[in-house]
């Protein structure tokens, strides 16, 4: 008995020293560790360029280095900026990565293929395209409020929420990339100086794996996020009357998105028809008595023309930069095979008619007289 109970006591000493033992082998591999929370790149294969951002400061999250690598691929790059620092570099913790503008002209995946084949790369990291170089928009350190990697997860979330830009990172954006039927479409961040703060343009187009260098507007990206993508959750829109030459404002919050597609085929000719039928909480109109149809229907006529306008204004654009972000392809694959002609897609594409017939209803106006 007096064995077995000394056998018990050594276990449990065994057991409890390895836990003690691996936490403390955990927290000094962590502090051998380069956390890199954003990185930006530039260039293209063969001449590429990236910075990654990482603390510097125990204390201070809004402290942060910028390492900087070169090197014909994305691998050597990144054993280069290694050679830099004497930690090595962790992407356990990436929350975003920068692609500029002209590198986002190339072929992105080959760019990204080094975070899809690591296993420490997190697949919700996301991907925005940047105005110029991407190094400019890590060289915030004035005016961030917080740590440089949870601060870009925050701005696109909260357009995400927004409803001005569709949920995608790493996973989605390679699932994009290679389908047939739906075209990738990411945030496009502008900034007017090195030092401060980006700014949301739109959402950039691409065909494939490229970028096209066409953007949308946030009007326009709102719509396209809402035909293309999910239901509303915030969608807060504001339009300037001209009535009877007086500038009256007008905003709403949208309660509700729903939309039907149609596909009319004529001959070889092709129409997609998108009835919207759309509920809205007016939230600024000075003339107010929107209690009166005679007011209220006006009003809603005038909306309806309004966003009819801004959609077909992002049609236009998506087809001429041969960007299929809405999934027509996939719509059109899947419930009308006849007129899928594989490989042939994004010719008929370009050249389909695209309409959207809006209808608003004033549910709430929030009227005080």
């Amino acid at each position: 008995m007096k064995e077995g109970h000394k056998i018990r006591k050594a276990i449990i000493f065994f057991l409890t020293s390895s836990l003690f033992l691996s936490g403390c082998s955990d927290q000094r591999l962590y502090k051998e560790l380069s956390v890199i929370s954003v990185v930006g790149i530039g260039g293209h294969i063969g001449e590429l360029k990236a910075y990654y951002a990482y603390p510097s400061s125990g204390t201070d999250p809004t402290q942060y280095i910028v390492l900087e690598g070169e090197g014909k691929t994305a691998r050597e790059v990144r054993i280069d900026a290694n050679k830099k620092t004497e930690q090595t570099m962790d992407i356990a913790e990436l929350t975003t990565i920068l692609v500029s503008e002209e590198t986002a002209k190339g072929d992105l995946y080959a760019l990204l293929d080094v975070y899809y084949r690591s296993a420490q790369s997190p697949t919700t990291a996301k991907i925005v395209v940047t105005e110029g170089t991407s190094r400019r928009f890590l060289e915030l350190k004035e005016t961030i409020p917080k740590e440089i990697g949870e601060y870009y997860l925050d701005f696109v979330q909260s357009f995400e929420d927004a409803t001005i830009v569709p949920e995608i990172n790493l996973e989605t954006a390679a699932d994009l990339m290679f389908s047939e039927g739906r075209d990738l479409a990411l945030p496009y961040l502008k900034t007017s100086s090195d030092k401060a703060l980006p700014q949301l343009e739109g959402l950039a187009l691409f065909n494939g794996k490229k970028y096209t260098g066409e953007y949308l507007t946030l009007r326009e990206s709102t719509f396209a996020t809402l035909l293309g993508y999910r239901k509303a959750r915030i969608v807060e829109l504001a339009y300037l009357w001209d009535k009877q030459g007086k500038n009256i404002p007008v905003a709403f919050d949208v309660i509700r998105f729903k939309k039907k597609k149609k596909v009319i085929q004529e001959g070889d000719n092709i129409k997609i028809q998108y009835n919207i039928n759309m509920p809205i909480t007016v939230t600024e109109y000075p003339p107010d008595h929107l209690d009166r149809k005679q007011v209220r229907k006006p009003l809603e006529e005038f909306i309806e023309d309004s966003v009819e306008k801004d959609i077909a204004r992002m049609f236009k654009k998506i087809q001429e930069a041969s960007s299929d972000i809405l999934g027509i392809g996939e719509y059109i694959r899947a419930y009308y095979p006849q007129l899928w002609r594989e490989g042939k897609w994004k010719d008929i594409y370009k050249d389909i008619k695209i309409e959207a017939k809006v209808n608003v209803d004033i549910v709430r106006s929030g009227s005080i007289r």
